[in-house]
């Protein structure tokens, strides 16, 4: 069973999650809640948990947060709610969720952090195949995978065409579109660069979707200043792409969206 930390100092937060009775048929031990954020960093250092969770009012709660980016990168978060319906959704998404993390892989090579990079880049695909349907989902999942972006800053989105994609799949690549999305976001485009995060999907033979939105580090970074910084990747990686894959990418369009809940259809929060 997993085990879930909670930090709060709110009542109305706490008491949503005390309402839970029933922890151990949803493979959960019963939540640890602590309300003070040098007690749960305390606690953090010398207990195991599985995923945590915080929303802190009346105290400073920027130190768990540096805690967790600088000692704990892979241990997913959770949103905390108020309403009992919305959090009995996300503890269902926290369980699908850590059941993917902690899947039987039969070899001793098990990286945790491969994994959790593994599932960012499949939420990513997911994202850009427009099959997350609300901003609420996105949110939640985001911050599962610790995708460390600014939620409300603009996201730029290109859509290319690959003009012989069939040709080159079938009869030069041969490893599927799945491997070479990985290929143009591992080699070519990177992941993290500069302040920006970048991800590929391969979503058809001919069409191939990227997305670029700031990172925490970023967010007080000018929009034009970035679309610039992101262009100018693009234009560089294209031209790699071509010299190094002899893969043609036509840049069909691109736009700024407001912020990255633009991609789904639901977008209240």
């Amino acid at each position: 069973m997993y085990k879930l930390l909670l930090v709060t100092d709110r009542e109305e937060v706490r008491d949503v999650f005390l309402r839970i009775t029933e922890w151990k048929n949803m493979h959960f031990h019963p939540i640890t809640i602590l309300s003070d954020v040098t007690q749960a960093i305390e606690y953090l250092e010398t207990n195991s948990v599985d995923a945590v969770g915080y929303s802190v009012r009346f105290s400073d709660v920027a130190p768990l947060h540096q805690y967790l980016v600088e000692r704990r990168p892979s241990l997913p978060i959770f949103q905390t709610h108020q309403h009992d319906e919305t959090l009995r959704t996300e503890l269902k998404r926290i369980r699908c969720f850590l059941d993917r993390m902690h899947m039987d892989y039969s070899d001793e090579d098990y990286d945790e952090e491969a994994v959790l990079q593994y599932l960012r880049d499949e939420l990513v695909h997911q994202l850009l195949a427009g099959e997350v349907k609300s901003a609420e989902e996105l949110k939640s999942r985001l911050k599962l995978v610790r995708v460390e972006i600014v939620f409300t800053a603009p996201c730029f989105v290109f859509d290319f065409d690959m003009p012989q994609g069939e040709v080159y799949l079938s009869d030069r690549w041969r490893y599927g579109r799945e491997r070479l999305a990985n290929a143009l976001r591992t080699n070519f485009f990177g992941r993290f660069i500069e302040g920006i995060y970048y991800g590929v999907a391969v979503l058809t033979p001919r069409h191939i979707r990227l997305i670029a939105f700031q990172r925490c580090s970023a967010q007080d970074a000018d929009t034009e200043k970035v679309l610039q910084q992101v262009l100018q990747r693009v234009r560089t990686v294209v031209n790699d792409i071509k010299q190094y894959l002899d893969l043609d990418l036509d840049l069909q369009e691109y736009k700024v969206l407001p912020n990255i809940y633009s991609l789904t259809e639901d977008q209240t929060i």
